[in-house]
C-alpha cells in the first residue's frame, strides 16, 4: 500500500437533498503538497483492475490500533461509478465500470488513533429499479460525524450509483440511483467521534450534459480532513471521492438532461 502523511458548517448554496443544483461556478484546483501535518494518515490501497461492464471490490486496512475516520475511492478514468464506500477494517469500496475498457481503482482511508464509533441506518431504504433513494444514519448523542458512506451489497450487481454522501448536522446522508434490474437497498453508515469537528462545502462545479468534472473543498486553516464526500442532483453520479492533504475532492458525471452542479464536502478537525 501507499501511505501519504497529513497532519461553522459552511454551506455552498443548498445541500441539494432534493434540489436540481443548477448554476455556474468554478472548480478549485486540488493541492499536491504531501507534507506531514497531524496524526491522521492518508493510506492508499493496492490498485485493482475492473473489467468492462462489471464491478469490483477494493479495500485498504489501517495499521492496528488505528482505525478509519473516513475514506473514499480513486480511479484513473471515466465510466467508473461508486456504488458503495464504507468504514471496515480501514476503508472499503465497490465500483461498477460502465465503459468498454478496463479501468484501475483503489481504496483510500484516513487512519487515526482517535476513538470512533460507527452507526448504520436501520431500517435500510429500499430503492426500486430506475429510481433514486435516500438513507440516513445518525451519530449518538454527544458525538459528531467525521466521515461516512454506504455499505456494499451484491458485488458487481447492485449498481447503486452514488450521487450524495455527506454530513447534515449529526447525520450522514447517502443518495443513490438504482441502475440494476432488480430492487436494491441503501445501508448508510456514519463514523462518529467526541472530538470537535467543522464541516465545509465547496463552490459548485457546473457539469454540462454528459460531462465529467471535479469539485474540491479545503479545510479551515490549522485543521485536517477526517472524512468527506459530495452532493448534487440525483442524476450526477460520483466517479471518485477521496481526501487530499488539506481537503476533499469529488469527480462526478452528469447523466441528466440539463446542466447540473456538484459540490464537494469535507469534515475537519484540529491536530
Amino acid at each position: 500500500m501507499r501511505r501519504l502523511s497529513l497532519a461553522a458548517l459552511g454551506m455552498a448554496g443548498t445541500l441539494c437533498a432534493a434540489a436540481l443544483c443548477t448554476g455556474a461556478a468554478t472548480a478549485v484546483t486540488e493541492p499536491r503538497d504531501t507534507r506531514a501535518l497531524a496524526s491522521h494518515t492518508i493510506t492508499e490501497g493496492l490498485s485493482s483492475t475492473v473489467a468492462p461492464h462489471s464491478g469490483v471490490h477494493v479495500n485498504v486496512p489501517c495499521q492496528s490500533p488505528e482505525q478509519s475516520s473516513g475514506g473514499g475511492v480513486r480511479t484513473t478514468g471515466n465510466g467508473v461509478f461508486i456504488t458503495a464506500s464504507w468504514s471496515a477494517a480501514g476503508w472499503a469500496a465497490d465500483v461498477y465500470n460502465e465503459s468498454d475498457s478496463p479501468q484501475t481503482v483503489w481504496a483510500v482511508a484516513i487512519c487515526t488513533p482517535q476513538w470512533h464509533t460507527r452507526r448504520t441506518s436501520i431500517p435500510h431504504t429500499q430503492v426500486p429499479v430506475g429510481e433514486s433513494g435516500i438513507a440516513r444514519a445518525a451519530c449518538p448523542a454527544g458525538t459528531e460525524p467525521t466521515g461516512g458512506g454506504n455499505i456494499g451489497g451484491t458485488q458487481g450487481k447492485d449498481r447503486m450509483y452514488v450521487s450524495q454522501s455527506s454530513d447534515i448536522g449529526d447525520e450522514w446522508t447517502v443518495r443513490a440511483f438504482n441502475a440494476s434490474t432488480f430492487q436494491q437497498r441503501i445501508a448508510t453508515q456514519v463514523v462518529c467521534t467526541n472530538t470537535p469537528h467543522s464541516a465545509r462545502s465547496s463552490e459548485g462545479t457546473l457539469l454540462g450534459l454528459g460531462t465529467t468534472g471535479t469539485a474540491h473543498v479545503e479545510c479551515p486553516a490549522g485543521e485536517v480532513p477526517t472524512g468527506g464526500g459530495g452532493l448534487g442532483n440525483p442524476s450526477v453520479f460520483f466517479n471518485e471521492s477521496y481526501p487530499t492533504r488539506t481537503g476533499w475532492t469529488v469527480r462526478a458525471t452528469n447523466r441528466g438532461t440539463q446542466p447540473l452542479t456538484v459540490f464537494a464536502r469535507v469534515n475537519c478537525t484540529r491536530p
